[in-house]
């Protein structure tokens, strides 16, 4: 490739710039929200930390049988590797992000209550962990789901506020507060808060923020072990 790792700053500034013409320019989602172009580009990059988890779970067994029926270990460490993996490389990508959504405020820049991005960024991770190991184990017996997680990733990214504010379309608070329990709507609501608004997460939130990142990640373990002896025989 011709500009290697640049990519990892020109993919999410060309991502944002197509969303950021189709939602904000011609169908006005921007109207109401401040510094629109830095709300997109934090919810653009920040939801995509947590679909590689039902992106990259899909076919991990069948991409690592090899490994898998060679060697005894513990399969989840495939997931966990896997999840290592995409926290290091989508550092850069979260700083490109937060840079170009502060510059677009200058000069109302960068504040004390950024750096809870941090913490943030790490249980989003925590949270795709656990649902890689979902989709590994239900995509190994069924790869035929894998097909159907492309809709469940565009219906995920559609309904998570990445480039609108949920309260913006919903006059019905019981949707709303579907809408809302939403993990994915909570984590990108908190990342642009503390980066670009100074708003800091309520104690509700870091306490629902924490259950559902830990909580996914404890059922995807008990999920992908109970079916541990299986992995070898897949195809």
């Amino acid at each position: 490739m011709i500009l290697g790792r640049a990519w990892n700053v020109l993919s999410p500034l060309l991502n944002s710039a197509m969303y950021g013409v189709i939602f904000g320019l011609l169908l006005k989602t921007s109207r109401g929200i401040d510094n629109f172009i830095g709300y997109l580009i934090i919810g653009l990059v920040f939801f995509g930390f947590m679909s590689q988890g039902l992106n990259g779970g899909a076919g991990l067994i069948q991409s690592s049988k090899g490994l898998v029926s060679s060697f005894k270990f513990p399969r989840a460490a495939l997931a966990f590797s896997l999840t290592t993996k995409n926290f290091l490389q989508n550092i850069v990508p979260a700083l490109v992000a937060i840079f170009f959504g502060l510059v677009f405020q200058y000069p109302d820049v960068l504040k004390p209550s950024a750096f809870l991005v941090i913490p943030i960024f790490v249980l989003m991770h925590v949270f795709s962990c656990g649902l890689s190991l979902v989709v590994a184990r239900i995509t190994a017996f069924i790869p035929d789901l894998k097909a159907i997680l492309t809709f469940v990733s565009r219906a995920w990214f559609y309904t998570s506020g990445v480039f609108f504010s949920v309260d913006r379309f919903t006059s019905n608070a019981t949707a709303q507060a579907i809408l809302e329990l939403n993990p994915a709507f909570y984590f990108l609501q908190s990342a642009r808060g503390v980066v670009l608004y100074s708003e800091l997460p309520s104690l509700k939130v870091w306490a629902y923020m924490f259950a559902s990142a830990f909580g996914m990640l404890a059922i995807g373990i008990i999920f992908f072990w109970r079916a541990e002896a299986r992995y070898s025989n897949v195809r």
